[in-house]
């Protein structure tokens, strides 16, 4: 299920125009305080789709607030394209950035990067993956991971045994548009180790390449 946060109706029917033939649940919410509303009742999205310029509440304001209770993938449909407005939007807790216009292939791309429609499970020792939920269990129980940080660890499973590189895994994770260095994924890599523990042993530091999931 993914909620549309947009002021303008037109982008609104777009969007759904576009994700049609998806099976896609949609919420539609016209500015930041009526997404607020609709998160702070209980509805679970597996993904936002937020406007920047929106009144009441912007869209790096609401991206701030959710980003204090929930770490939901949040992606930006927005008409600012230069570089200032997109680091604001990742130093918000963005997940990913489209500029306005977008093809409708291109926003599907993306949003099946976030939206796993698998229903099986995969199990490495007590290490479970819960592809529907997107659920990561350690001997039975639920660990809490940031959006990037289990991004990173289902990129990694999605591509078992192949060790990857620095600049794979952002491409991957973070997206082409993603501006900075590698060393980030170096800093996930090791967050997401401390977070699994006696299981972090099955990502494996591949010299000289970068890193892979190997049982």
């Amino acid at each position: 299920m993914i909620l549309l946060v947009e002021d303008t109706e037109s982008i609104r029917k777009l969007v759904k125009l576009f994700l049609k033939d998806e099976n896609i649940e949609i919420h539609e919410a016209q500015d930041g305080i009526e997404a607020l509303k609709y998160l702070e009742n209980g509805n679970k999205y597996e993904l936002l789709l937020v406007d920047i310029m929106m009144p009441n509440l912007n869209g790096l304001e609401l991206t701030k607030e959710i980003r204090n209770f929930s770490e939901v993938p949040i992606i930006f449909l927005t008409a600012l394209s230069d570089e200032k407005s997109q680091i604001m939007a990742y130093s918000a807790g963005a997940d990913g950035y489209l500029t306005k216009p977008f093809s409708k292939d291109l926003l599907k791309s993306v949003i099946k990067r976030y939206l796993n429609k698998k229903k099986d499970k995969k199990q490495f020792e007590g290490l479970e993956i819960l592809e529907d939920s997107r659920k990561i269990l350690i001997d039975g129980e639920e660990i809490s991971l940031a959006a990037k940080e289990r991004e990173l660890l289902f990129y990694l499973i999605e591509n078992i045994a192949i060790a990857k590189s620095r600049e794979q895994i952002l491409n991957g994770v973070w997206g082409y548009d993603y501006f900075g260095n590698d060393r980030v994924v170096d800093n996930h890599i090791k967050k997401l180790r401390i977070k699994l523990g006696k299981y972090s042993k099955f990502i494996k530091t591949v010299k000289l390449i970068g890193y892979m999931f190997e049982e």
